[in-house]
């Protein structure tokens, strides 16, 4: 079984926890220590449940994370949350704004009204 981990990070600006695995960089294969691609870690954190990439400020072996105090004794504290210097999980541009109405031409025009319907008996 894949070792699992239990993360930090920045999910839409604010922190947030997931559990992760690693997943061997498809760029590098873990050969290259300047590797852009995984910052020269060698692997990529995933979310299993979702398939998205994660970028963790913190990482705990999920064995050791649910023993709390364990967790305490062996100086794996969550530390404060660094936002402005770690990647997004999804990163959210908040000044661009698009009108999807206006983008598919779906303005609503106002009908001409309808002329009166001739009934026939």
């Amino acid at each position: 079984m894949t070792d699992l981990y239990l993360i930090a990070h920045k999910v839409r600006g604010e922190p947030a926890f997931d559990i992760a695995t690693h997943l061997t960089c498809p760029k590098c294969e873990a050969t290259d220590d300047h590797c852009s691609a995984c910052d020269g870690a060698g692997h990529w954190w995933i979310v299993p449940t979702s398939g998205h990439r994660a970028f963790p400020y913190w990482d705990c072996p999920l064995n050791v994370a649910i023993d709390w105090p364990l967790m305490q004794i062996h100086g794996r504290g969550i530390p404060d949350v660094p936002l402005d210097t770690i990647r997004d999980h999804y990163a959210v541009e908040r000044d661009i704004a698009v009108d999807l109405v206006k983008v598919l031409g779906l303005i609503h025009k106002p009908l001409a009204p309808l002329a009166p319907l001739k009934r026939r008996f």
